[in-house]
């Protein structure tokens, strides 16, 4: 009797049935089990709800489980299909059951990394609460820091991976979990396993692009770093040509902020800047320059922007319909704790993935303008120049005793100013080695900048002309509601844009115009220079693929002694995270160098 009346059913039904059936809360996490018990009811039933005869079934039961709307968002309706759903939920499953018996290949690592920047909620609690992610984390950290060094899976070796897992380790722990972390794999992480590829980070790759080079050029082109492994990744039916997340800014993160929280355990010891004048006013009485006791606490209680996890929130309705209002209700959330924090993380991986090419495409989502505007403090690490010569003379030297690292003060104000069609940027000045002067931020020498109302004038001395760039301001830019929507941009010299990988709608909002070119000038401000020294910035964003270079150089030109440091690196959430080094070595060479972690 069972069969027959199975039969009766119409397959429509069914298919609410096993949907509705795997689409409960309390069926959230994990594989959709109950199907296989479905599936046994009848052979007709199993043929019209098994995976291959019924993809829109499998993609619905994926759109319950996963986050979708930051691939819809950067790929577009043609490519995330219910096909593409239905592959990409196959997959996920596989690898969360392989996460689960710590048995990830690198594949597998690829998917788990881009499902934390596709995070809107649901992705993480199905890493980190079903598949039990933290618990594979230490266990592979550990077999490939342990494993031989020749080996092809050691933790200093395999770029790939190490980098991998070390942003992984970033994007799934918040601040409230570092705290909570066993104190012997945070204090693991911290020291023998982290510190040693900060303080050679000169041997792993920083950069998406060769740093020669402002301009996508055909000219000869060199690099100081390792160029970032590439990666073939089939996602969402799509495959995919791939960067490889830079280690250096990776393992500055992840140290950084266990460091952090170690320091929040330890009391501070003002016995140490007892001597100290108080504050400003107390430093002025007594004619004393330099820090005082409220700048050091100050610096000693910065701490970086850390990851936050996502409200979740479970949409159940099988009816199509109910996409549009889920994506409205996750536009409210994940302008700040989703996937949108990560947009430009994800563009630039899938731009810039030939990181030697000259043919790069312009990809306008890699920056956003206006984010560097504001006040910056963070620090930058710095070992002694013996150590760092020792570690320069042996490429392949691990150190066995740990090599001295120091933290100093950062800090500074920056402005943006915007070069806009027809206008011609300045163009980048040339080094005596064939580059664009990275030395000099891409800049020309001699160039001089004039503020005027609402705007800067540079003068190219070189080329002998002025260029007009629009100061950057807040209240420039219009709200994007209707074109997020719509995929319209705004703004006659910009033409309307689909939501693919090309579209400017994963900005709230957006400028009128896209700027050609991006300088930016800035300066520490008047107590922070009291304290740590006056400086003055100027750079360039390289818009194809993100990268900030700032020249910094003392107020007072007699100063030497206070250096001129370029700062190079790139925007991960509110966090400007790179690499400074020394304007004296050549240019090609490595040079006197460390990393730095600089937020809002």
């Amino acid at each position: 009797m069972t069969e027959p009346i199975a039969e009766m059913i119409p397959i429509e039904l069914w298919e609410r049935i096993v949907y509705y059936t795997n689409a409960r809360e309390d069926a959230f996490k994990g594989p959709p089990s109950d199907i296989v018990n479905i599936c046994l009811v009848c052979s007709t039933l199993n043929r019209a709800i098994n995976f291959h005869d019924n993809p829109s079934l499998y993609a619905r039961i994926f759109r319950f489980k996963f986050d979708y709307h930051a691939p819809l968002r950067r790929f577009g309706r043609n490519r995330l299909n219910t096909r593409s759903m239905a592959l990409e939920l196959k997959k996920r499953i596989i690898v969360l059951k392989q996460v689960r018996r710590k048995e990830c290949s690198t594949q597998d690592l690829w998917t788990c990394y881009l499902m934390m920047l596709e995070n809107d909620g649901k992705n993480e609690r199905q890493l980190i609460e079903w598949a039990h992610l933290y618990g594979y984390l230490k266990h592979e950290t550990c077999l490939r820091f342990e494993a031989n060094l020749n080996s092809t899976s050691n933790w200093f070796k395999n770029i790939e991976a190490t980098s991998l897992l070390l942003w992984l380790w970033w994007l799934t722990f918040s601040r409230d979990d570092v705290r909570i972390e066993n104190p012997h794999v945070r204090d693991s992480l911290v020291y023998p396993l982290l510190h040693n590829l900060i303080v050679a980070s000169f041997r792993y790759p920083s950069f998406y692009g060769p740093e020669s080079h402002l301009q996508v050029s055909s000219s000869e082109f060199w690099s100081s770093t390792p160029p970032t492994p590439v990666a073939h990744v089939n996602h969402f039916a799509n495959k995919l040509r791939i960067a490889t997340p830079l280690l250096s800014a990776g393992s500055l993160l992840v140290w950084t902020v266990r460091l952090e929280t170690i320091r929040e355990n330890v009391a501070f010891d003002r016995n140490f800047i007892s001597s100290l004048p108080l504050d400003r006013e107390a430093a002025i009485a007594r004619r004393i320059v330099g820090p005082t006791q409220t700048n050091v606490l100050k610096f000693h209680a910065a701490q970086i922007q850390a990851p936050t996890h996502c409200p979740l929130a479970l949409f159940t309705s099988f009816d199509d319909e109910i996409l549009d209002d889920e994506c409205r209700v996750y536009e409210k959330t994940s302008l700040v704790y989703g996937a949108r924090r990560y947009d430009q993380d994800w563009y630039r991986s899938v731009a810039c993935s030939d990181s030697l090419s000259i043919s790069t495409p312009l990809n306008h989502n890699t920056y956003r303008p206006g984010a560097l505007l504001g006040d910056w403090e963070g620090f930058f690490v710095q070992t002694s120049l013996e150590d760092h010569i020792v570690l320069l003379d042996d490429h392949d030297r691990i150190p066995s005793e740990p090599i001295s690292l120091y933290r100093h003060p950062l800090y500074f104000t920056l402005r943006e100013h915007h070069c806009f069609h027809p206008n011609v940027p300045i163009a980048p000045g040339n080094d005596c080695i064939g580059g664009q002067d990275v030395l000099n931020a891409w800049l020309p020498q001699g160039l001089t900048l004039k503020q005027c109302e609402n705007e800067i004038e540079a003068f190219d001395p070189v080329a002998n002309r002025n260029v007009r760039y629009q100061t950057f301001r807040p209240e420039g830019l219009v709200e994007t509601k209707e074109c997020l929507q719509s995929g319209k941009v705004p703004g006659s010299s910009r033409k309307s844009l689909g939501a693919n990988e090309n579209s400017t709608n994963n900005f709230p909002y957006i400028e009128k115009e896209w700027p050609n070119d991006i300088l930016v000038t800035g300066k520490t401000s008047e107590e922070v220079g009291a304290a740590w020294g006056h400086y003055v910035f100027i750079g360039r964003v390289r818009l194809w693929d993100g990268l900030i270079i700032l020249l910094r150089t003392p107020r007072d030109s007699t100063r030497s002694d206070l250096g001129r440091w370029l700062f190079r690196g790139y925007l991960h959430d509110h966090n400007l995270v790179g690499h400074w080094r020394e304007t004296s070595t050549s240019p090609n060479r490595i040079g006197y160098q460390g990393g730095f972690v600089a937020h809002k």
